[in-house]
């Protein structure tokens, strides 16, 4: 079992370079801590609306979940018996359904690292970058994982221009459907093709489900026509009535995970999506479209009026922005789910030369259609032309908390002691046992592996337990959108 390098073996392998009483790793160790919880906040998406299961070790691997349903409403008009009557009564019957999902587990490691004589110039260059980079890989992670359940666990979607999925004329065999945690298992990274993984899934969530969104299958028509258009405030509204009126989603009242509460979603959905889309939203056609006129030509026949009440998209707080409708508030995903005309999700990011850049395809729009150009290949191939934004209501899942790290952390009066007794889901801790290579001895130089005995590498490793659970799983909908820049 992997274990945290202790002050004294620090002390051995710098010798004279670090205080002998190991100071400078109980600072390290203090350093790592504090370094987390700054970063923490800077990923949470998805964790806020719905992280708020504490999990401990030895509390079981599956995940159950009982929620009250309250009785329904079945009166339209209501008229009580006079006082000199005997009164009829109205007698309710609260209930109850469990749900059940398996827990997961997964670790995330950094590279070694040598472990240098100059600690202080080691832990400046390399330490605290790379500590860095794996707690926001793990909030990436745990953010992605609620998001995978918001996506192929909702009943429904709403393909924008066309209305809801299970409202529309889809092709043959497709439409969204809700699919189980055991099916999302199946996939791997997005890879929900048939082949990958089932018809089934392909046609319900997956691949087939997404590219009759985009190739004109949808809504009834097959002419190569794009069904799904730009997200709009009009659109945002109409998906907004569906939560509001349809379905009767709660709107949000709190946060989790956070320090305070933010009086921005306090009342309102939550519209989670592009920081691109949003943009697009200041030059909507609804805040400002031309009216009829007499005038065929010239200025008098674009006279512009408002059509709809000016929404304060520029309206920031806490990570929140705008209000739209006085019923929406969005925030923004940095990584949203974006896929090409043949319903194949790109992933945002890619190593060149070295460095990590935005993936070409993630970023670029293409014209969504699937013709050919004259070499024969697929004029907008690969290009993630397509979006999928959230608009959520309270309650939807329930996820399992991962960091950041107690609150104690920031208290004045911490000391040693107190370190070393607390642990979380997710913590991130250095660690000097794995196997290292060696060149082999001076009898045999063969190559292998060995202990790190000597100390000389050290690695940050970390271990989450992460699951999620459906509250009720209609009040999320997915946005299917073609994407936009304003020109």
């Amino acid at each position: 079992m992997a274990s945290s390098v202790t002050a004294a073996s620090v002390v051995n392998a710098l010798n004279s370079a670090v205080d002998k009483t190991g100071s400078a790793f109980k600072q390290l160790d203090f350093y790592l801590a504090k370094n987390e919880v700054a970063l923490y906040p800077k990923w949470n998406i998805y964790d806020q609306l719905f992280g708020s299961i504490k999990w401990q070790p030895n509390m079981g691997s599956t995940l159950t979940g009982t929620t009250p349903t309250p009785s329904p409403v079945l009166r339209t008009t209501f008229m009580p018996e006079i006082l000199t009557a005997f009164p009829k009564k109205d007698q309710f019957t609260v209930g109850e359904r469990t749900e059940d999902a398996k827990l997961g587990m997964h670790r995330f490691e950094s590279n070694r690292f040598r472990f240098l004589s100059n600690f202080e110039s080691f832990w400046r260059d390399h330490l605290s970058y790379a500590q860095s980079d794996i707690v926001r890989q793990i909030q990436n992670a745990n953010n992605t994982f609620i998001r995978t359940l918001m996506y192929y666990q909702a009943p429904d979607a709403y393909i924008v221009g066309q209305g809801l999925s299970s409202q529309i004329g889809h092709a043959s065999g497709i439409k969204k459907t809700s699919l189980t945690q055991d099916n999302i298992r199946d996939i791997e990274n997005g890879l929900d093709t048939q082949g990958a993984t089932t018809e089934a899934i392909a046609k319900s969530s997956g691949d087939q489900f997404r590219q009759d969104c985009t190739d004109g299958s949808a809504g009834g028509s097959d002419d190569g026509d794009v069904p799904s258009s730009a997200l709009t405030l009009k659109e945002i509204f109409k998906a907004m009535l569906v939560l509001q009126e349809d379905i009767q989603a709660p709107t949000f009242d709190r946060l989790y995970n956070v320090p305070k509460t933010s009086e921005m979603v306090k009342g309102k959905y939550l519209l989670i999506c592009s920081t691109e889309a949003w943009a697009s939203l200041l030059w909507d056609d609804s805040l400002r479209t031309a009216t009829s006129s007499a005038a065929t030509s010239g200025a008098a026949a674009t006279v512009r009026t408002t059509t709809l009440a000016p929404a304060n998209l520029n309206l920031l707080q806490d990570g929140f922005a705008g209000d739209l409708f006085g019923k929406v508030t969005a925030k923004f995903d940095p990584y949203p789910m974006r896929f090409d005309h043949n319903g194949t999700f790109v992933v945002p990011q890619k190593e060149s030369g070295g460095k990590v850049v935005p993936n070409p395809a993630y970023t670029a729009i293409g014209d969504g259609d699937t013709g050919f150009d004259s070499d024969g290949s697929e004029n907008d191939a690969g290009n993630a032309s397509y979006e999928i934004a959230f608009l959520v209501g309270a309650d939807a899942f329930k996820a399992i908390n991962v960091g950041p790290p107690p609150k104690e952390f920031a208290s004045k009066n911490m000391n040693a002691k107190k370190f070393y007794s607390m642990k979380w889901n997710g913590e991130v801790t250095l660690t000097d046992q794995f196997l290292v290579p060696t060149s082999g001895t001076a009898i045999s130089a063969t190559p292998g592996t060995e202990l790190n005995v000597y100390g000389d590498y050290l690695k940050f490793i970390s271990q989450a337990v992460i699951g999620g659970i459906a509250g009720d799983v209609r009040y999320c909908l997915p946005i299917i959108y073609k994407r936009r820049r304003t020109s």
